[in-house]
């Protein structure tokens, strides 16, 4: 998984922040089957770790308020991610 391809598609600010669900989505990788979603779900949530170590996205676990009540993490980008980007732009 690419880590440039996972921070263009989460958002700046917590308010906005995306599931791994969501994200998988907003990158176009396909979860048609239980089994696909195994495999993305591995790769992106290690990939998302590791941008978390190394301070270029945040997390928070939250508890969903519709429907079934389970836990997940929302993802979005650091203050770190936004000036490396504003750099590679320059």
């Amino acid at each position: 998984m690419n880590h440039d391809t996972i921070l263009a598609v989460l958002p700046d600010s917590k308010d906005d922040a995306k599931s791994l669900k969501e994200i998988a989505h907003a990158m176009g990788l396909e979860i048609s089957s239980y089994v696909d979603w195994v495999r993305v779900e591995r790769r992106l949530s290690s990939s998302l770790r590791a941008l978390a170590r190394w301070g270029w996205v945040a997390l928070e676990r939250r508890q969903r308020e519709e429907g079934h009540k389970f836990w997940y993490n929302a993802y979005w980008k650091t203050e770190l991610a936004k000036q490396s980007e504003e750099n590679m732009l320059s």
